[in-house]
């Protein structure tokens, strides 16, 4: 009986050591994505993953870190919808736990537009017209002064 109850201690012994020390794996995903959408109180963000255009929802919880790519925190109420971010999270499919959101600097894209200008030689008539508008001008200019001129002579 001694040896079978030391036996059955040992055992004992041997599934206890098992349990206490075994250890288990938390996988930990990042995805990025465009954050769609976050309602106070919900403890939930909508993303817009890169590849499925489908929005995910992932819990917040008070451990989740939201910060912006500094590590400055950043309040959830205050990301503007269409934000790159990077969501580290675990979780399965149906529950996904987001335990930490990077929200990234915009992308922005500089448009240039180029304006070609082609130019051509005058034609004889094209200069004469210009020729012809030029001294109507110098005219106008011209009788502008004589009148100012008339002008002052008189209120003298």
């Amino acid at each position: 009986m001694t040896k079978f109850g030391a036996v059955l201690l040992a055992v004992g012994l041997c599934i206890w050591s098992t349990q206490a020390f075994a250890q288990t794996t938390t996988t930990v995903t990042t995805s990025k994505g465009a954050f769609t959408q976050y309602v106070p109180g919900s403890e939930t963000v909508l993303v817009r993953g890169e590849t499925n255009p489908n929005p995910v929802q992932y819990v917040v919880t008070k451990q989740t870190t939201v910060v912006d790519e500094s590590g400055t925190p950043v309040a959830l109420e205050r990301i503007p919808a269409g934000s790159p971010l990077s969501i580290q999270y675990t979780g399965t499919e149906n529950h996904l736990v987001a335990s930490r959101i990077v929200v990234q600097a915009p992308v922005t894209i500089e448009k240039t537009t180029t304006t070609t200008t082609t130019t051509r030689p005058l034609s004889h008539d094209e200069k004469h017209e210009l020729k012809e508008a030029e001294k109507k001008r110098l005219e106008r200019q011209k009788d502008a002064i004589e009148d100012a001129e008339d002008k002052l002579d008189d209120d003298h």
